[in-house]
């Protein structure tokens, strides 16, 4: 009697028609399962980089054991086979310190901008505009005129005060035009001295509002500059 042959084995009997499945590196939560990538291969479908082999589910929990959300098991495997770049950022002490240097910039401007006129005058002898002014102070005559225009020369409050003759004025006063003769004092000083020399004159003039008011030199004569820089003192 012959022998019954053997039964193949399940195992054996799908040998060689395919090749049986490994772990492979599933996003958390992805339906397309296993068969897009073999053992430790695969491609990530985010940043075209072969992708590493899934470790263990402990992975996808946090300190207390407890299991992560699906949207926070996504961000961490992005995260470790994708690598993104981080995002720079800049601390709170040094955007602090950027706005404080921009606001000591701003306040010293002003002073940055004087040192540097006065510094390229010294080296090359050129005026500063601005450095003298002119004031305009009006008077009721001529004798007044003149004892204003000696009391600012003796407090050395001007370099040279010109007294102009008689002109008419026409000017408003308390809802009235009114007209009146005046006498004109043209003052050449400082431009810095012009605090000093307002509130001076207040205190001498006859008039209730006295016309005291002042315009910048731009540029002249460099010699007549100097003369002025030497016949007023600094403050």
């Amino acid at each position: 009697m012959g022998q019954t042959p053997a039964p193949a084995s399940p195992s054996s009997a799908g040998r060689g028609r395919g090749r049986v499945v490994t772990e492979a590196a599933v996003m958390p939560g992805d339906t397309r399962g296993p068969s897009w990538g073999g053992r430790g291969g695969g491609v990530c479908a985010h940043c075209s980089q072969p992708s590493r082999p899934r470790s263990q589910q402990s992975r996808w929990r946090d300190g207390a054991g407890r299991q992560l959300s699906p949207g926070t098991m996504r961000m961490e495997w992005l995260s470790q086979r994708c690598q993104l770049p981080s995002t720079p950022s800049c601390s709170r002490p040094g955007r602090l310190a950027l706005l404080l240097a921009m606001a000591l910039s701003l306040l010293m401007y002003p002073v940055l901008k004087s040192l540097a006129l006065q510094l390229h005058s010294a080296v090359t002898g050129s005026y500063i505009p601005g450095t003298h002014s002119i004031a305009f102070i009006n008077c009721l005559n001529e004798q007044i005129a003149k004892d204003i225009a000696r009391a600012i020369m003796d407090k050395k409050l001007a370099a040279c005060v010109n007294i102009l003759p008689k002109s008419s004025a026409l000017y408003f006063w308390k809802g009235e035009i009114e007209e009146s003769t005046e006498i004109l004092l043209l003052v050449k000083t400082r431009t810095s001295k012009i605090g000093e020399l307002s509130s001076y004159v207040r205190s001498i003039h006859p008039f209730e509002i006295p016309e005291i008011i002042s315009l910048p030199i731009d540029q002249g004569n460099p010699l007549y500059f100097k003369w002025l820089e030497e016949s007023i003192p600094r403050d």
